[in-house]
């Protein structure tokens, strides 16, 4: 998850950075190459084209990561709206694609931070959009967390890698390990999730929500997968507070024990 301040001081080029502007405008032959985004996994993001298009590149061992994202987006996008990627392409030491914007703001983008009620609703139209029209059925894809994955990661010591607001901080091994165990990933209320339903993954503008990005973790689960981590996020980008607004416009009542079951497999993953 991303806090607002992290968010935008990641779209911030650095001396450093592996790709510049200046090496996509040779490669694709636009003057107006813009740096996007920096993601935690070393890949990189950049507007083109008047804003129209985005440039993405992703070391070499994340390829696999462009490839289901592009493949998942192919799937969806009959069902929700979601970046339609071109063919996969080797450059700079790693792989790169291209897609066409989703025009609109992140909902943790300036206008996003400052429109907090909007942001949310849209958060939710977007995942009540996906869960609801995306049939279970004939979705190839799966969501890949699990309990005894994250009951490993506890006992070895190397746990909360997603703890934004520190929810964990205080929960004793044991203590976790018996919300492992005694949770249930429940099969009865499947849906296509999102995978990575946090705040900037939603894309909205003045009228409501347009889509959905960073869709590459998508797939069948619970429900619960999703609105656990989805209203975690909102918390942490926007403050306490919001989750009533959330719910009643994705139109469910919380489950206390699922939003922690899930959040721990989350902050562990």
């Amino acid at each position: 998850m991303t806090n607002p301040v992290r968010f935008l001081s990641q779209a911030v080029p650095l001396p450093g950075d592996r790709l510049k502007a200046t090496d996509i405008t040779r490669l694709l032959g636009y003057t107006d190459v813009e740096f996007v985004w920096r993601n935690e996994d070393g890949g990189f993001t950049f507007r083109y084209d008047g804003g129209s298009r985005y440039f993405t590149w992703v070391p070499n061992a994340q390829r696999d990561n462009l490839l289901g994202a592009r493949e998942r987006s192919r799937w969806v996008g009959d069902y929700v709206r979601v970046p339609d990627f071109t063919t996969i392409e080797e450059a700079f030491g790693g792989y790169w694609t291209t897609s066409a914007a989703l025009h609109g703001h992140s909902a943790v983008s300036p206008w996003g931070v400052v429109h907090p009620l909007r942001a949310v609703h849209a958060i939710a139209t977007g995942l009540r959009q996906l869960h609801n029209s995306a049939p279970v059925s004939t979705c190839p894809f799966q969501w890949h967390r699990d309990a005894s994955n994250a009951s490993a990661r506890v006992r070895e010591g190397d746990a909360w890698r997603h703890n934004p607001d520190d929810l964990f901080a205080t929960i004793p091994t044991s203590e976790a390990l018996s919300i492992l165990s005694d949770g249930i990933q429940d099969d009865s209320d499947l849906v296509v999730c999102h995978g990575d339903p946090c705040s900037p993954n939603t894309i909205l503008d003045e009228g409501g929500f347009v889509g959905l990005v960073d869709i590459g973790a998508l797939g069948v689960a619970n429900r619960w997968a999703d609105l656990a981590v989805a209203t975690w996020s909102i918390h942490w980008n926007f403050g306490p507070g919001w989750d009533s607004e959330f719910y009643q416009t994705y139109g469910i009542e919380p489950d206390e024990h699922q939003l922690l079951f899930y959040r721990l497999i989350w902050a562990t993953g």
